[in-house]
């Protein structure tokens, strides 16, 4: 292993009006307990022992070709643990979902390839919760999505984060 090497993600930090932010990090300070840790992301690629110096420089090369994405979060979709009996609430953006899925692909080319998890599918959210029982779960996404959801935003910049 290079003496660079470590476990390292990349990820996004979505641009949200401020009213929104406050909203979605509300709900995660509840339910999420990862949200003491770092703020609401997109996490683009996924944690694994990387180079610094390989990682640095592919995602610099994708970031400065990739434009600004816009996206419109819509919907709350559970996602049940593949493991165990809990799972995570996301929330899913329709507008602006094969923009991000594209980036993530992209990302996955070169230096990172050999990191791709190809036997899963990608679906980019922002994770507002988690829990080890799923039915609460499936409460709060359904309260959520009785909200009629419609929030906007972008991402600019790509992080890496160790």
């Amino acid at each position: 292993m290079d003496t660079d090497s470590a476990v390292r993600a990349v990820i996004a930090f979505p641009l949200l009006e401020p009213d929104d932010k406050q909203w979605i990090e509300s709900i995660r300070a509840k339910h999420d307990p990862e949200a003491k840790r770092i703020a609401a992301h997109f996490t683009l690629v996924f944690p694994a022992v990387l180079s610094l110096r390989l990682t640095e420089a592919h995602v610099g090369r994708v970031a400065h070709a990739t434009e600004p994405i816009r996206f419109v979060l819509r919907r709350a979709s559970v996602a049940p643990d593949t493991v165990g009996s809990g799972g995570h609430v996301f929330l899913i953006p329709e507008d602006g979902r094969d923009a991000l899925a594209g980036l993530h692909e992209r990302l996955y080319e070169g230096a990172l390839q050999p990191h791709a998890r190809r036997n899963a599918s990608f679906t980019p959210h922002l994770t507002v919760a988690a829990g080890t029982a799923i039915d609460p779960l499936h409460t709060l996404a359904g309260e959520m999505n009785a909200k009629a959801l419609s929030i906007r935003g972008s991402i600019s910049e790509l992080v890496l984060v160790d």
